[in-house]
């Protein structure tokens, strides 16, 4: 049978297939956690890694400070990364976690995962407007009422603000990104914060260079995870579109099989996987939003492969336990620990 899929942004995939020989997953959309809805092994997770300094918590769910040996680690694995994407040309690009609004509106975010975004609002009174404030702060009311938007907004992948800066160009290749996402998604489980950084290889190419990207960088990525003693599982997945469209975009995306991510068992039998890595083709939907073509001309695509470089970190503590001293020899040689 035909099976019509909507890929992110809007573009749709046709795809051929016996339906009693494949069975598309339902679309799924993490739900936000509360502290009473955390498992006791979330709960016990989140107390060690606060007693053994890792984690320090803010007063928002979501929001941490990061302990030095945790950052050791997060700073070790990028340095691992480094080297395992240095096997191929890449460009390398570091980016901060805004971007102008204008810019992140051709992303496709607004549209599709509304509920992840955030934006900046600033001051821009004088001093009436000012007193005001103070006295509003002072009295324990609102005062954010009197912030404008400042047109920028938090990015929500790493990859986001490349697009921007590549606009209107004749390019090809690979770059190597690493900078900050936010994602509205507020939990007190230590693997979901709503500010945290990526590392990822975008590829710019044909259709078949950025699937081929994709695949060899999948197989690494999964390779090296499994060199640090992590028990990771390749799996088709979803973005958390937004709302009754956003669940026909999931199907489609989970029918073209566009994201692939590797994930591990943080939490033991009978909890979802958390996954640690993701590897998306993107179609062109980001070359054409920023108008982004090849050298010669023809239409572009898009391809990465990232890592949520917090979430590794995090399950190498769960597994290989808290006191990164005591982590096994060939672990610390890989993260130059």
């Amino acid at each position: 049978m035909s099976l019509v899929g909507v890929q992110p942004g809007g573009r749709h995939v046709e795809l051929e297939q016996d339906a009693t020989k494949h069975v598309v997953p339902e679309p799924t959309t993490p739900e936000p956690t509360t502290p009473a809805q955390l498992a006791p092994e979330h709960v016990e997770f989140r107390r060690a890694l606060v007693e053994a300094g890792h984690l320090l918590p803010l007063r928002q769910q979501g929001t941490w400070g990061r302990g030095a040996d945790l950052e050791r680690v997060v700073l070790g694995f990028v340095g691992r990364l480094d080297a395992m994407y240095s096997d191929r040309p890449q460009t390398a690009y570091h980016f901060g976690p805004l971007m102008p609004q204008g810019c992140f509106q051709l992303t496709g975010y607004v549209s599709s995962q509304p509920h992840l975004v955030g934006s900046v609002d600033i001051f821009r009174g004088g001093d009436s407007e000012h007193r005001e404030l103070l006295a509003e702060c002072e009295a324990g009311e609102d005062w954010t009422h009197r912030l404008e938007p400042a047109g920028l907004m938090l990015g929500s992948a790493a990859c986001h603000p490349l697009y921007a800066a590549l606009a209107g160009q004749q390019v090809s290749g690979s770059y190597l990104i690493y900078g900050h996402a936010f994602r509205h998604e507020p939990s007190d489980d230590p693997f979901r914060s709503i500010t945290f950084r990526q590392k990822e290889s975008v590829h710019v190419g044909t259709h078949e260079d950025c699937a081929e990207h994709r695949d060899h960088y999948f197989g690494r990525a999964r390779d090296l995870l499994t060199s640090l003693g992590l028990e990771v599982e390749g799996e088709v997945a979803n973005d958390p579109f937004f709302g009754r469209a956003g669940r026909l975009m999931a199907r489609g995306q989970r029918a073209a099989e566009l994201k692939r991510e590797l994930s591990v068992q943080a939490y033991g039998p009978g909890h979802p996987r958390t996954a640690l890595a993701s590897a998306n083709l993107h179609g062109p939907h980001f070359a054409q939003a920023f108008d982004i073509t090849l050298p010669d001309g023809s239409p572009a695509e898009t391809a990465c492969m990232g890592f949520g470089v917090e979430r590794v970190a995090l399950a190498l503590l769960r597994v290989h336990g808290l006191d990164v001293r005591e982590w096994p020899a060939e672990v610390r040689r890989e993260l130059a620990l």
